[in-house]
């Protein structure tokens, strides 16, 4: 058995937590899974992305998929430098990159956007965690003074916040959370939120009204502090936390191929009207013959 099953069930061994890269072509997708999570909680996201043409990147954050201990041995930074990986990947198709993130992964994904600048095209954020529920983020705040003392402390950990009952079945989940990495997201959410106003991107936002970690204080935060002038915010009724595989998973899916196509068909217009400002003869002054 691996730290990766439920100690209860053998369901989790037939998941796989691999990354995975499905080809596509005209714009990439970089997907991004969340703290202590694997890149199965992206997949499924990721084939119906993939299914409607677009080339998908599903990265495995450095420490994730093994044990607690290889988890504790990280940080964000090491987080982060999975996501870049996956971004350079990604970039040498010379294509336009969508990213999203869930969870930890908006946070990551939220830091690319601002670092990258236009080399990313747009982002969705789902169930972002800039904060989670009040008394565990004040507890983690104060205990990030003790940070260095903390490294052999581990959580027991608790099924994954799915509504889905199927789901949670099956579900990779780490038995033992240690707790530097609580803190590590912490340092993460402060330090992404502090430069939230340099984000300008086209943002879509999806978080569920009954998520149990993040609560809805994520999207008021991302709604005023964020620079984009296009944010849209879509909210689930029944999922938890973990909205890509729960039960609006479908619907989720649907948001953001929506959204990535608008964003595509207004890159498309802008090149065109770029072209047609460069390239008309209306602009020396001379007109179009009949």
């Amino acid at each position: 058995m691996t730290e990766l099953e439920d100690p209860s069930t053998d369901a989790g061994a037939a998941v796989n937590v691999d990354p995975f890269f499905l080809s596509g072509n005209n714009l990439s997708v970089l997907l991004i899974h969340g703290l202590t999570g694997t890149p199965h909680e992206m997949r499924f996201l990721g084939e119906r992305l993939a299914h409607s043409g677009l080339r998908v990147l599903g990265v495995k954050l450095a420490g994730h998929a093994g044990t607690p201990e290889e988890l504790s041995a990280t940080s964000h930074d090491h987080w982060y430098q999975s996501v870049i990986a996956g971004f350079e990947r990604l970039r040498a198709h010379g294509d336009p990159i969508v990213v999203v993130g869930q969870s930890a992964g908006a946070v990551l994904a939220a830091r690319l956007a601002i670092d990258q600048g236009a080399e990313v095209a747009a982002l969705a954020l789902l169930a972002p965690a800039f904060f989670l529920r009040r008394r565990i983020w004040w507890t983690l705040k104060l205990l990030n003074v003790a940070h260095p003392w903390l490294g052999r402390v581990f959580l027991r950990g608790s099924e994954p916040d799915l509504h889905d009952a199927a789901a949670r079945q099956v579900h990779p989940a780490m038995r033992l959370i240690p707790l530097t990495a609580l803190l590590e997201l912490v340092r993460l959410a402060t330090l992404v939120r502090a430069r939230l106003a340099r984000l300008t991107q086209p943002v879509l936002i999806i978080h569920s009204r009954q998520d149990h970690l993040c609560p809805p204080a994520n999207v008021d935060l991302l709604l005023t502090r964020l620079g984009s002038r296009v944010k849209r915010v879509v909210l689930l009724e029944e999922s938890f936390h973990v909205i890509s595989v729960d039960s609006e998973k479908a619907r989720l899916a649907d948001e953001v191929a929506n959204f990535i196509a608008q964003v595509r068909q207004s890159a498309e217009k802008s090149s065109r009207a770029g072209a047609f400002a460069t390239e008309s003869p209306y602009r020396s002054g001379t007109a179009l013959s009949s």
